[in-house]
This record gives structure tokens, C-alpha cells and sequence, in this order.
């Protein structure tokens, strides 16, 4: 007891009775921080809500533009999936309007059902020569995929809770930098991959994860830039758009102990402040939305 009265005394003179409950309450909101229960995690969401409603970001440029398929579209142009030339037709004819750089955030995971020797095998009553004239035609994946390459098109491929391939190591990836320590340890992870058939994956210019988190309430409101997914380190859908079109090979990310310092491309360097995410500054109105009802118009010098 007398060693503890002397440690006691020996603190009130040396640090003051304010600075132990200080230090105390330090501590204390530390370990609160780093569990992070519902209630504080409920706290900071709705927190970051009102203050977007306050200040939304305003909106000083419109370099993206939404080609929207909607109901019109599927009356005037059939049933979803369309065959994968028409969609080689939106391409080209986006490319020609200026588009910068072209991103799907679809999968096209199976080969087109619509392909000519596809046909062949399912029409009845086909004479042989035509059959043969049918399998002799360039499959639509094919068509697609050579539209691909006359320009700059990103394909999305989705993370999953399992998986559902072994992971192809011949296909094509997106090359990156680490500086520091390993990344990996504060990546979102999914154990699977679902990417798209081999010929379209060889002729895209970039591929970046669809794949979110939501937050405990379901809103997303940060965005992932560097996710993994069955053992490969990807980008994002939205930030390889930003390597394609600003002509960048490889993709540069510093680490640190406390977590991934910055993630950078050709004239960007994107602070992350330790979690490779960045939150949603929502402005009042949406991205630019064509409705898409023809295959023949976008603005240009967009991303689309």
C-alpha cells in the first residue's frame, strides 16, 4: 500500500492529475477507435452524410459519360443479351464520337450463345453446305473482340466468395510497382474471380474489378482502388480507366507498416491514408446519362 500511495504521489507531482485522466481518456478512445463497434462505426457513416448534404462537391467537370441500355433501347434493338457484334457496333461507333476510353461493367464470362456455330449445331433443317458456311463464319466474341482492339476498351471482372476456376495465368494483367512494405495484408480479398472469355480478355486494353463493399448499412461510400481476388493483386474498374487513359503501364503503390501510404498512375498520386479507397464526394446530380436507343451518339473526348 505505502508502494502504491508513493507511485501515486510520485505521478500527481510528475505528470498532474488533468494529464492522467488526459492520457487515460487518450487510451481509452484509441482502443475504442480500433474496435470500431456498430454504434461508433454508425456515428462516422452518418457524420460523413450530413456533411456531404452541407457541401456536396461541385462540379467543375463532366469528362464521363453513362451509355445507359434501358427499357427503349431492349424494345427498339431485342432482348439483353444482345449478340456481341452489336455490341462491337456501340464500340466502334463510340470510338469514332471521340470516346477516350470505353468501360464495361459487364462480365462476359461465357461465349456468345448467338455465335454462328452455335447455329449450326441448334437450327434444324439446315442443308449441310449452310451449316458448313455457318462454321465457317468468325464467331461474334471474335468480332467483338477486333473492335476491341481498334480501340481503348477496359473490361470488368467481379470478385467472389468462392471460386469458381482455377486462375489462368496466361491472360493478360495489369502490371504493378510496389515500393515498401507488402500490400496485400490491407487489400479487400475475395477467395474467387469470375473473368471473361479468353479472346475478349487478350483484346482489352485494361481489366479492373466490378466488385464493392458496402458499408454496415448498405450504402457505399468508398470505392476500393486495389482489391485481390484468388491470389492476384487488381485494380478496380474505375482506376484502371484512369491508368488506360492516361497512357500509364504499370501502376505504382507505397506501403508502409501502418498500411498502403499513396497509389499513383502517369501525373497522379493518390493519397490513401493507409486503406487503398477513396470516399465518395457526391455532387447533387448524377454523371451524365445518354439513354442509349441507337448505336450512334455520345459526347466526345469522354470516358464512357
Amino acid at each position: 500500500m505505502k508502494r502504491l500511495r508513493a507511485l501515486r504521489r510520485w505521478f500527481a507531482r510528475r505528470f498532474g492529475y488533468a494529464r492522467l485522466v488526459c492520457l487515460a481518456l487518450l487510451i481509452g478512445l484509441a482502443a475504442l477507435r480500433i474496435a470500431d463497434p456498430a454504434a461508433i462505426e454508425e456515428l462516422r457513416v452518418r457524420t460523413f452524410d450530413t456533411f456531404q448534404a452541407i457541401e456536396p462537391r461541385k462540379k467543375t467537370a463532366k469528362p464521363v459519360t453513362i451509355v445507359d441500355i434501358n427499357e427503349k433501347s431492349l424494345a427498339k434493338l431485342g432482348q439483353w443479351p444482345w449478340p456481341r457484334t452489336r455490341i462491337a457496333d456501340l464500340i466502334a461507333n463510340l470510338t469514332r464520337l471521340g470516346a477516350v476510353v470505353i468501360a464495361f461493367d459487364i462480365v462476359f464470362a461465357e461465349p456468345d450463345r448467338l455465335n454462328p456455330d452455335a447455329a449450326a449445331d441448334n437450327i434444324r433443317n439446315l442443308d449441310e453446305d449452310t451449316r458448313a458456311k455457318l462454321r465457317a463464319l468468325p464467331s461474334n466474341d471474335r468480332v467483338f473482340a477486333d473492335a476491341m482492339r481498334r480501340s481503348r476498351v477496359v473490361l470488368g471482372e467481379s470478385g467472389l466468395p468462392h471460386v469458381v476456376s482455377e486462375y489462368d495465368n496466361t491472360l493478360p494483367v495489369t502490371g504493378l510497382a510496389m515500393l515498401g512494405e507488402s500490400p496485400q495484408p490491407f487489400l479487400l480479398d475475395f477467395p474467387g474471380l469470375l473473368r471473361n472469355v479468353n479472346v475478349l480478355e487478350q483484346a482489352a486494353a485494361g481489366r479492373g474489378l466490378i466488385s464493392i463493399k458496402t458499408e454496415r448499412d448498405g450504402i457505399v461510400r468508398r470505392v476500393p482502388m486495389i482489391m485481390q481476388a484468388q491470389g492476384a493483386t487488381m485494380p478496380s474498374l474505375s482506376f484502371e480507366i484512369l491508368r488506360v487513359a492516361t497512357g500509364t503501364d504499370t501502376i505504382f503503390i507505397k506501403s508502409e507498416k501502418a498500411g498502403i501510404k499513396s497509389i499513383a498512375v502517369k501525373g497522379f498520386e493518390i493519397p490513401t491514408g493507409g486503406c487503398p479507397a477513396f470516399l465518395l464526394k457526391m455532387a447533387k446530380r448524377s454523371l451524365p446519362l445518354v439513354r442509349l436507343r441507337g448505336l450512334h451518339f455520345v459526347r466526345k473526348n469522354a470516358v464512357v
